[in-house]
């Protein structure tokens, strides 16, 4: 799916995709549980909406670019620096951000709204383990 390389740790990774889908089903003593810590890192959010937006809306190199393409890839830009700056400005609004990248996946990814939940943990576990892998390779280099 994705070309991007996570940036995050992946027990960050693991956070922030934990608070989305715990905000998105409801759970309300998870996302509180949660909650604290994802406040104190508003880089967080932003950086999990990237690895989900980014992949689906920017140029592809597989593709000839139309004026369909650069819209698209325009409005990931728009999307992603509207949800940067809500964090930074307003620390208080995970929870909405959260909501916010639950909803781009219920649009794009999932098939039905009851898969939205499934979708993200398919995101969350594909990006887990590509931030792993970027870790045991960095790991790997300084043996």
């Amino acid at each position: 799916m994705s070309p991007i390389v996570p940036l995050l740790p992946p027990h960050l990774v693991q956070l922030g995709f934990d608070y989305v889908l715990a905000v998105e089903a409801g759970d309300d003593a998870t996302a509180a549980r949660l909650a604290p810590e994802v406040e104190q890192l508003p880089g967080l959010l932003p950086a999990i909406a990237e690895l989900i937006v980014f992949p689906v809306t920017a140029l592809s190199d597989n593709t000839d670019p139309c004026a369909d393409s650069f819209v698209l890839d325009e409005v990931g830009v728009i999307y992603l620096m509207a949800i940067r700056e809500w964090a930074t400005h307003t620390p208080a609004a995970a929870p909405g951000i959260a909501r916010t990248i639950a909803h781009f996946v219920s649009q794009v990814f999932a098939d039905a709204p009851k898969d939205v939940v499934q979708a993200l943990q398919a995101l969350r576990d594909e990006q887990v383990e590509r931030a792993r892998a970027v870790v045991e390779n960095v790991v790997a280099l300084h043996r």
